[in-house]
Formats: C-alpha cells, structure tokens, sequence
C-alpha cells in the first residue's frame, strides 16, 4: 500500500475574556445531570438527550463567532453542531484513545486545563503523538478522523472540557475560485 502523508492540521481559537466565560460554564455545568463514563468521572454524554443542559445556550452563543470564522477559513457556508458534551476528569481519570465518526470535526473547548494536560492526537504516518499547541481558554478543531486521547490526569486538579462535533456544508465555490486566480 502507497501512503502518502497528508499532514494533519489543527485550527485553535482562544476565547477572549475566558476566564469570566468558563466560571459561568463551571457554573452552569453544575446545574447538568452528570454520570461516571468509562474513566471519566462526571460527565453529561450518557444521560438523555431531552434532559436540559444549563450551559448548552451559553456556549453555543460564545463559539458561534468561532464557528463562522473556521466555516470562512475552510470555505463552507454552513456549520451543523451534532453533539455536544462535557468531561470532568479528576486524579487518574482518562479518555482512552478514540475516534468520532459520522461528522467531519472534533472540537474541544478548554475551560479547566491542569498541568499542560492537553488532547493527543495520533499521527498514523509517523507513528507519534502531536503535541497541541493549546492553553486553558482554547477552542481546538481538528478533522474527526483523527485518533485522539486524553491522557491521565496525575494532578490533584480538575481538568474541564466542552466536546462536540461539527460538520460543515454548502462549499464556498465563488471564494475558492477567487483564491485560485490570484
């Protein structure tokens, strides 16, 4: 089999003001039923869909300017959110390595980040872990396909994430055809 290495790209935005934001999300994500999944100690990924989620409005409305820029940047038209969720990772929780199929991007939005511990995501070609350039306050992007984890925590401090996955529509045609005649 020829592989040819298609060098895989992650798009990061911070979020101006976070610290104010995040302690409304910490907040908010109080307020959200919450269970234990796999590793991960407090997390709303398995309760029902219909339960209410506190924070979900609050953090559509602070991405949504995020969201169009990465739309404008990839050159779609449209932004779809499928799912969205929040882990709680206390001392030894993890997410073991994994994928997220059925969308075209990962997103992880980084309110509480202890001791540098940051998504990994798996470079198949090179056989070795790229090392996210991202900082507490950080929306992440990076294509779904992508294996990615989140190590173990050995700190004695939470780590807080806001996931979900996009999928975007509607190519910019007139745009793409602008860039490839200048």
């Amino acid at each position: 089999m020829l592989v040819k290495p298609l060098n895989s790209f992650y798009i990061v935005n911070s979020i101006e003001n976070y610290k104010h934001h995040n302690k409304k999300l910490l907040d908010l994500i109080e307020k959200t039923p919450k269970k234990k999944y796999d590793d991960i100690t407090y997390t709303d990924w398995k309760i029902p869909k219909n339960m209410d989620r506190p924070y979900l409005k609050y953090f559509y409305d602070l991405i949504e300017p995020k969201l169009i820029n990465i739309g404008n940047f990839l050159k779609y038209k449209e932004c779809e959110i499928q799912n969205t969720w929040f882990q709680q990772y206390y001392k030894n929780d993890n997410h073991s390595w994994h994928n997220h199929p059925i969308c075209n991007f990962t997103n992880v939005y980084y309110i509480e980040l202890p001791d540098n511990n940051k998504t990994e995501l798996y470079d198949n070609v090179n056989k070795s872990i790229i090392d996210l350039d991202v900082k507490e306050g950080d929306l992440v992007t990076f294509p779904a396909h992508i294996i990615h984890r989140s190590k173990t925590n050995q700190s004695n401090k939470r780590k807080t994430v806001i996931s979900f996955n996009t999928s975007f529509d509607k190519v910019d045609i007139n745009t793409i055809n602008r860039t490839l005649t200048n």
